[in-house]
Formats: C-alpha cells, sequence, structure tokens
C-alpha cells in the first residue's frame, strides 16, 4: 500500500511491522511516515532519510485522509509530524498518534525562525524537533529514538549469569579495594537499615551522580531510575532485601539520556553465619544491547542530541584537512560552550539540562548549511565543521546567526530557560596543522569569549597561546614558591590620630622571585585564590605574622597589634578556627593584639556563615576590621550584625578628598555613622599632608599610607619602631595645641596680631594665595582671616580652598565699603562658605574680641570633640571589657558546672566503694561520706559537718600507709590531700580492713 511513495526497497519492508513489537536483527528496515504537504518541504525531508541510512525508508502522508488510511493499514517505527499544516493541525495529528500508535516516536519539523516554537508539543510526547531548511539531523535522531524503543523491548527479556558470595572477613576487605578500580558499581549496604556503608567509585561513571547523596540517603539513586522502570525496582529491592536481587532497568544519566543497568545484590554472612551486610553490583549494559541488535547509532551518535559524537566528529574533520590539503579548500571549525549551564542543572534538575541540550541542538542545526557538520564534544560543548570559510569576518556572522538562535527563550521542565553559549573559532591550516591542535586552539578561543563577558564570539590568535603559557608557567612557580619558601611578609604602619604614635601594623604578603623580583600581590593573590592555594599561604602569613609580633613586644617596642588580611576561601575554610587558636598558642601572641581583616564581598557572599565564624573568632579574644568600606554593596542592617571593632575607609575615596566635594561628603559620613555604631575608623591610603588634614578635622582614628610610611621589611620596621616615630605634632588635635589664625592679604593689623600673640594664640601671616595653600595643606588653621579680593588677589578661591581642606575652620572676610557692594563678595557672603564678614575700618579692639571669640570657640569645639571621641574611644573599650567580662563569666559557669558534675560523680564512685571512705574540709570537718562509712561508725555518731578529730581521733594523726585500730577493727589507712599543694583543702581516709581483729 502507497508503494509509489517509497523511497529505497520498498519490497523489502512492505506490510511489515519494524516498531517496538519487533524487527529481525541485520535485515530490518525502519519505517517513517512523514506527515507533510507536497512540495519541496516533503520532498527535502525524504531525501534526508534516504541519504542518512541505507536501512531506512520513508512515505509521505499529505493530506488527513492519507494519515488516517496510512495509521489503519500499515505499522510504522518513526513519525515525522510537519508544524505548519494548514489543513491538518499537529495538536490533532498528536492526538491520532496517541489514539492508534502510542509507543512510536514523534518527531517535529519546524520552520527556521518560526515565530510560534512547538513548547507544548515537545511536553506532550513528542520526542525532537528538526529544522526544514536543514533536515540532515534527521535520520539520527529517527535511529536514537527507534534504538530506544528496541531497548526497551530487550529489556523485558530475561538475563542470565549469577555472581558468586565474596570470602568472609579478608575477602571483603579485597572486595573494597579491588571494586573501586574497577568500572561496575559495587556496594554494601547494613541488611537491617539499607544504609549505605560503601560504595565504589564506579557509582559516578555509572549513575552520573555524587556518592555523598547517597550516603546520607539510601534510596537516592531510585529517584534516577526511569519513570516506568521505578515502581518494579523498588518492589524488588523490597522483595530481595537480603539478597538474590537480579534485575535489568533504566537510568536517566545526566547528559548521556537513557542508559540500562543490570544490577544483582547477594548477602554477606559474618563468621557466625549471620547476615549482617548486602552486597551488590550494578553494571551498564547499554553497550552490548546496542551491539546485540546491531545500533551502530550508539558507537557514532550522542544518545542525548542524536548528533555525531567526538569520534565522529574528528574522524570528519582529519577527512576535511586531508581535502583541504590536496584542493587548497579553506575550513574552519567552531567551538560552541553553553553559558552557565550548570545552574539549568542546579535550578531545575538533570532532566531539564538534557532538554535544553537537546533543543540547542535542534536549534544549532537550524542555523547551518546543509554543507556544516555538527556534533556534540562533550557535556554542554558542541563542535561545528565550517567548510569553505575564508575568514573571520564570515565566520563572524555564523557566530552571530548562532548567537541570535540560541538566545530566543527555551522551555525546559515548564520553565522558560535563557541560555547564551560563548563561541571560539579556528581557521585551518593557521590555526592548527591537525585536528586536535586545531580544535584545542578553537576551544581556547572560547575561554577567552567566556572571560569576555560570555554571549560572544571570538578569533583565535597566537597571543591567546602565549598568555597560557606564560600562565602556565606562573602558576608553576607561584606552587614551587611555596615550596622554595620565596613569600616575605613587609609591615605597613597605623598611626593613631589622636597622639601620632604607631597603634600596629598590617602584615602584607610580597613574592620575592628568583627572576621577575618582587611580583605584585595584584598578579599572584588571584591565582592563589584559584587554585586553592591561598589556604596554606594564608596560614603562613598568620604564624609569620603573629611571630614577628611577639619579637616586637619581647624586645620592648611599641606594638598593639598586628593586622593580617583574610581570604574569602579561608574566611569559608572549616580550619579557620584552628589555624587562629593554633597560631596564638604556639606564638604566645595575646588574641587582643591579632586583627582580622575582611572585605565587605566575603561577609555579603554567605552573611549568616559568616557571623558565626567571626562571633567565634571575637570569643577568641581577637578584632575585626571590615576591610575596603564603601566599595561594596553591605547593607547597614547586616552590618549592626557583624561582630566589628574598625573599618577601613577605601583608598579610592581618600585619594580625592581633599579636590572631591562628594568624596569628602562621604568619608565624612563614613567616619559619622562608624562612631555612632561604636566601631574604630582606619583611613587607607593617606599620601598628603591635605588628606591627613582633612581625615582629622572629620575625627579619622587612625590612618596609613605612604604619607607616613610605605610597607616595609621586618628589619626596617623594627628600626621604625626603635625610633619611635610618629606624625608631625602640627597636624594632630591634641589637647596642649594653642589655637591658631592664618591672616591672608591681610595690611594694618600688626597691633591686633601682636595681641593676640601676647593672649596665648598662635597667628601666621602670609601675603598672597600660594603662601596660604601651603600653610593650609600643612597644618591645622582654626580661624582664617582673609584679605578683601583686588587685583592679584582671589579671595574666593582661597575661601573655597580652606572650605575643602580644612572645612572645621571659622573663615572671616574683610571689606570695605566700596568691596562690599561688588558682586564676588555679595556671592561670597551669600554661599556659606563665610562664616563672618567685617567691614573696614574697624576698632583694633573690637576686631581682637572677634578674633578671640572665634579662636576661643574653635578651641571649645575642638576640646569638646575630642572629649566626646575619647568617650567614645573609652566607651568601646568598656564594650570590649564588658564582652570580655561576659565571656569569662560563661567560661566560670562552665567550669563550675563541670565542677559540681565531677562532684557527682565522685560521690557516686565513692558510694559503691565497700570500704569506708571519709572526706574532711581544711577545718577538719567532715564534709563527704560514703555508704560504708555511715554503716560502720553510726554508733560514734559520724555525720557530714561533726569535728572528725572529736568522734574518730584515731585517723587524728594517721598518714597514708599507716595501721589504724577503731572499735577493736584494723584497718590500712590511705590518706590522700585534697586541693592543690599549695592550697589545700582537706583530706580524704580510705580505710580498708585487714584480716583478723587488733
Amino acid at each position: 500500500m502507497g508503494g509509489s511513495g517509497w523511497i529505497g526497497d520498498a519490497g523489502q519492508a512492505k506490510g511489515e511491522f519494524l516498531g517496538v513489537v519487533g524487527r529481525s536483527e541485520n535485515t530490518a528496515v525502519l519505517r517513517v511516515l512523514i506527515v507533510e504537504s507536497a512540495g519541496r518541504d516533503g520532498q527535502r525531508l525524504l531525501d534526508a532519510i534516504q541519504g542518512g541510512t541505507a536501512s531506512m525508508e520513508g512515505c509521505l502522508a499529505a493530506d488527513p485522509d492519507m494519515l488516517s488510511s496510512r495509521l489503519q493499514t500499515e505499522r510504522w517505527d518513526a513519525f515525522v509530524l510537519s508544524c505548519t499544516m494548514p489543513e491538518l493541525p499537529a495538536v490533532e495529528a498528536m492526538a491520532l498518534f496517541r489514539e492508534q500508535a502510542p509507543a512510536v516516536p514523534v518527531i517535529l519539523s519546524i520552520e527556521r525562525g518560526a515565530m510560534d516554537f512547538p513548547f507544548e508539543l515537545l511536553e506532550n510526547g513528542a520526542c525532537d524537533f528538526v529544522f526544514k531548511s536543514n533536515p540532515s539531523r534527521l535520520p539520527a535522531v529517527i535511529e536514537r529514538e527507534c534504538a530506544k524503543s528496541s531497548l526497551l523491548r530487550t529489556g523485558r527479556e530475561d538475563v542470565a549469569g549469577t555472581i558468586d558470595a565474596l570470602p568472609l572477613g579478608e575477602g571483603i576487605a579485597r572486595f573494597q579495594q579491588l571494586s573501586s578500580n574497577l568500572p561496575e558499581c559495587y556496594w554494601l549496604a547494613n541488611a537491617e537499615t539499607q544504609a549505605i556503608t560503601f560504595i565504589s567509585a564506579g557509582y559516578e561513571h555509572i549513575w552520573g551522580r555524587h556518592v555523598d547523596a547517597l550516603y546520607a540517603d539510601h534510596r537516592d539513586w531510585l529517584t534516577y531510575v526511569h519513570d516506568e522502570d521505578r515502581e518494579r525496582v523498588a518492589d524488588a529491592m523490597n522483595v530481595h532485601r537480603q539478597g538474590g536481587l537480579d534485575i535489568r532497568f533504566r537510568v536517566l544519566r545526566p547528559g548521556d539520556g537513557l542508559r540500562w543497568l543490570h544490577a544483582r545484590n547477594f548477602p554477606v554472612p559474618n563468621e557466625g553465619g549471620e547476615v549482617l551486610s548486602v552486597g551488590g553490583v550494578a553494571t551498564d549494559i547499554t553497550g552490548q544491547l546496542a551491539s546485540k541488535l546491531n545500533l551502530s547509532y550508539y558507537t557514532h551518535f550522542d544518545a542525548l542530541t542524536a548528533l555525531p559524537n567526538q569520534w565522529m566528529f574528528y574522524d570528519q574533520v582529519q577527512r576535511m584537512i586531508a581535502l583541504s590539503k590536496r584542493s587548497g579548500l579553506p575550513l574552519s571549525v567552531m567551538v560552541v560552550d553553553v553559558d552557565r549551564f550548570h545552574e539549568v542543572n542546579q535550578a531545575l534538575g538533570y532532566s531539564a539540562g538534557n532538554e535544553l541540550l537537546r533543543q540547542m541542538a535542534g536549534r544549532l542545526s537550524g542555523s547551518l548549511r546543509e554543507s556544516d557538520y555538527l556534533c556534540r564534544l562533550e557535556g554542554d560543548v558542541f563542535g561545528i565543521l565550517l567548510p569553505e570559510l575564508v575568514d573571520s569576518q564570515q565566520a563572524g556572522v555564523v557566530a552571530r546567526r548562532i548567537i541570535e538562535t540560541l538566545i530566543m527563550p527555551v522551555r525546559v521542565a515548564g520553565q522558560d530557560v535563557f541560555a547564551t553559549a560563548s563561541i571560539g573559532i579556528g581557521f585551518y591550516p593557521q590555526d592548527g596543522q591537525e585536528v586536535h591542535e586545531l580544535l584545542s586552539n578553537a576551544q581556547l578561543a572560547g575561554v577567552h569569549a567566556k572571560q569576555q563577558g560570555r554571549n560572544s564570539y571570538q578569533a583565535y590568535s597566537s597571543d591567546m597561546q602565549d598568555q597560557v603559557r606564560e600562565r602556565m608557567f606562573f602558576e608553576i612557580d607561584l606552587r614551587n614558591a611555596t615550596l622554595c619558601e620565596e613569600f616575605v611578609l613587609h609591615f605597613q604602619p597605623k598611626v593613631s590620630c589622636a597622639d601620632g604614635r604607631i597603634t600596629g601594623v598590617e602584615a602584607l604578603l610580597r613574592w620575592q622571585h628568583p627572576r621577575r623580583g618582587i611580583v605584585s600581590p595584584d598578579q599572584f593573590i588571584p591565582l592563589l585564590e584559584e587554585t586553592g592555594l591561598i589556604v596554606q599561604v594564608g596560614r603562613w602569613v598568620l604564624e609569620e605574622a603573629c611571630r614577628h609580633a611577639v619579637e616586637w613586644q619581647r624586645a620592648g617596642l611599641s606594638m598593639p597589634s598586628v593586622s593580617v588580611n583574610l581570604s574569602a576561601r579561608q574566611l569559608q575554610s572549616e580550619t579557620l578556627l584552628a589555624d587562629v587558636a593554633t597560631t596564638l598558642e604556639e606564638t604566645g601572641l595575646p588574641p587582643a593584639c591579632l586583627d582580622l581583616e575582611i572585605t565587605e564581598s566575603m561577609l555579603m557572599h554567605n552573611a549568616d556563615t559568616a557571623i558565626r565564624t567571626l562571633s567565634a573568632l571575637k570569643k577568641m579574644g581577637v578584632t575585626i576590621s571590615l576591610d575596603d568600606f564603601g566599595t561594596g554593596y553591605s547593607s547597614l542592617a547586616y552590618l549592626k550584625r557583624f561582630p566589628l571593632d574598625a573599618v577601613k575607609v577605601d583608598r579610592s575615596f581618600v585619594q580625592d578628598i581633599a579636590a572631591d566635594s562628594d568624596d569628602a561628603s562621604i568619608t565624612r559620613a563614613v567616619i559619622t555613622m562608624a562612631h555612632h555604631l561604636k566601631l574604630k575608623v582606619v583611613a587607607e591610603g593617606v599620601e598628603t599632608p591635605e588628606q591627613l588634614a582633612l581625615l582629622i578635622s572629620h575625627q579619622c582614628d587612625v590612618i596609613q599610607g605612604y604619607f607616613f610610611s610605605r610597607p616595609l621589611p621586618a628589619d626596617e620596621m623594627t628600626g621604625l619602631l626603635l625610633a619611635d616615630q610618629r606624625l608631625p605634632s602640627n597636624h594632630l588635635n591634641t589637647g596642649s595645641r594653642k589655637p591658631m589664625a592664618l591672616f591672608v592679604a591681610v595690611s594694618g593689623f600688626d597691633e591686633v596680631i601682636s595681641w593676640l600673640g601676647r593672649e596665648g594664640h598662635r597667628v601666621c601671616v602670609v601675603p598672597d594665595l600660594a603662601g596660604a595653600t601651603q600653610w593650609l595643606s600643612g597644618n591645622l588653621v582654626d580661624v582664617l582671616v582673609c584679605g578683601a579680593p583686588r587685583k592679584g588677589f582671589d579671595s574666593a578661591a582661597l575661601i573655597r580652598l580652606a572650605s575643602e581642606l580644612q572645612p572645621r575652620c571659622e573663615r572671616i572676610l574683610l571689606a570695605d565699603s566700596r568691596q562690599w557692594s561688588r558682586k564676588s563678595v555679595a556671592e561670597l557672603s551669600g554661599s556659606g562658605l563665610v562664616h563672618r564678614v567685617i567691614h573696614l575700618p574697624v576698632e583694633p579692639d573690637a576686631f581682637c574680641r572677634v578674633v578671640d571669640d572665634a579662636l576661643n570657640r574653635r578651641h571649645i569645639s575642638e576640646e569638646y570633640s575630642r572629649l566626646s571621641h575619647e568617650v567614645e574611644v573609652v566607651e568601646r573599650q568598656l564594650l570590649q571589657a564588658e564582652e570580655d567580662r561576659r565571656r569569662l563569666s560563661d567560661e566560670n559557669r562552665a567550669l563550675q558546672a563541670q565542677e559540681r558534675q565531677g562532684y557527682l560523680i565522685l560521690q557516686e564512685v565513692l558510694s559503691a566503694l565497700p570500704i569506708p571512705v571519709i572526706g574532711v574540709d581544711a577545718g577538719g570537718l567532715v564534709a563527704l561520706l560514703n555508704e560504708a562509712a555511715i554503716r560502720r561508725f553510726a554508733g560514734r555518731g559520724i555525720a557530714p559537718g561533726v569535728e572528725l578529730a572529736a568522734i574518730i581521733p584515731e585517723l587524728g594523726e594517721s598518714r597514708s600507709g599507716s595501721h589504724v585500730v577503731i572499735d577493736g577493727i584494723s584497718y590500712d589507712c590511705s590518706s590522700q590531700q585534697m586541693g592543690a599543694s599549695s592550697r589545700a583543702e582537706g583530706r580524704l581516709f580510705l580505710l580498708n580492713e585487714t584480716a583478723g581483729e587488733a
């Protein structure tokens, strides 16, 4: 029936059902019904089937009547269904297939660029799809789906083979050792609870899952058994809990699709014959079944996507390279790597990931020419062979088309997923003379595309290889550096803004490379993080920093604390708390002298875990500083929860603090906020006097930067400590500093200046803006007296400069009646930058009082700020002291509870002794009695609280090992002092009755 429509040897297959019911090995032909309108599209699909394999025949059904007739009179192996037939909607055709041939796989054929992608059909029974414009993938898809049907049929057959029980004792140990090196999956389970006690490495190979989940839940493996087999397998396992299981079933392995397994289990008795464990073995038999059915598909094609596999792709590229050598045919390859594919697996599961890869394979196929060759190399990586592609411009056109195709949403697990890809391109022969080199370089270009932000493409260049080679050698040198002790520490001092003294140092890691010299931390710290060496190196930094600090303290040098930076990996490491505790114990550094610095991003990555870790560190007594504050995305709500002691203002704000009013405002706000949270503030990167003056005027606590000292080697740091170097006193806000007034471009007030000096004020007079700038940059100024604007002197510029460099300075402007009417003076007086304008002429006495009052106000304000700051410092110290008191109180309660528990245990032990035991306190009163002592000496009135010497005087002078007679009975007396030898708390007497009476 319909013989004229068949392509190939119709006589061989006519009237024979070759689908899921069965077909003969080696000679069977797959029969495919193509539901498509007659014309170019239908013929293209028929040609693809004819050209794909000699064992496949196609027949066309172009209208509903023809489809119904062929379904009723013939049997089919696969259906190819068009999604664009107006006379036969695909939804109706799917319903017809489910009714008359529910076990036959359905493959969709769709138009490239179709506005409505058939997600619903894929979710309701369709197996896969191909594009009509490029149906080259169709034969492989049909072969795959028919192979699954054959495996399903064969899976119902009985299997032969048994497994011998393992020998006892030593045999089980040998079994475990051997099984770990075999591809099969072996396991041991508790016979009663079925909990897994051992699982071989073959589990991850066969199931594609990690063993951790299986150890946590012994039924986790059952989750990945095929839905149609799961109940049957679960029932069999319940029946054969003690052994005897012999079953075949399917699992959905991530990335590889359907796999067939053969599982058996057996009892493992102990030496007494009691079955305590059950052993088992599972074998992947997919390849055996494929070989039995002569399914070459599994050898040459990827089971999930129906694309040629890696072996086929390498073979095809090798053939094209050989052809290119003979004919000069241009050739290029692309490596397409799906971006963030693992996130789909984690969020939606492996089944959703498999569906994503399958749909992406179809879309990639539809975006290529028929002459192009697409394969799945591995995992989420696809390879494309592009003949006759000349240069990167043409390759860019193809790459952009692929990116545009893949960026459309993909429906998996009922969700729209947006997947992108990074593409690497290589050209023959310039990027590789043979297949492995060419593909390797294309893959390297894909890595660079990912590094550039993903969803892009890159063509290979020799520079990429140089970078890889340089990185490889750099990593080798870095690993050797840990063995060859090439790392050194430099120390940068932190200086108090109150008294100018060094309050501590920050330990900074440096790499002294034998050829490169000192390597910048920016170059090797990220690589240490990436390779995981940062934990080992960080432990060394911690130990060395603490050791140096102890050496300085023992030498009598002032070293209040040493700061060590923690990396993100260290903060997440389970060994961090033990490393810190061990280091403090071994070096002898007091915990309060160790400061650990962490960054905002580290805290925000896993806030709850970070809080627990930092709280545990705080209980040890160390301090915690938040580094690079202001550069991350920290929340103030979280900041309040973190057990911090200080914040470090990032150098990016300090750098322009004197020139950028926004940075100055941010810094001032950070300092104010930190002080309200009872935190100390450290400013990094202080390099100029202007920055220092502004920070001190904003009540910053500590500064760190090149203005005071660059990072120094340990010996130079020792010299700095010996010299007791400090910040210049003229920069500091100290209680003994006299207020200072700066007169700029002011003349005719010598009497006023002299009077101010006699009153104890400091006065400086400079003639112009340049002199004022130099003075403002290097000294604290309390009152600025600025002359009126005139030719050659810009008073407005001076006022603005003073407000930026020293915002707390009180600014006074002089102007006569003629100058007062000028626009510049009016603007200054209205801007708020000038605190007071004095009209000239003015009486000297009145002017003296104005400046004197301003200096006194500044002195009082400064003293108030200084005292407030000291109160805040004391409050922080009291808070720390209260935390220490609470910690010691908790430890004391724990010790008391431990002592009480110990006393109760002692009482229980003594009460069980058959010999009399009597304990007395330091005053000689009975404090402890056991039952034997009460029974033996009840007649003498023994009881807790009575004086032992009054009721049993025989024990008064006895010593350990002496012989005493009490009430006619002879005892060996063992006596032991209770409490420390230097502070006796009593004695314990043990009376052991000897044979006979005295």
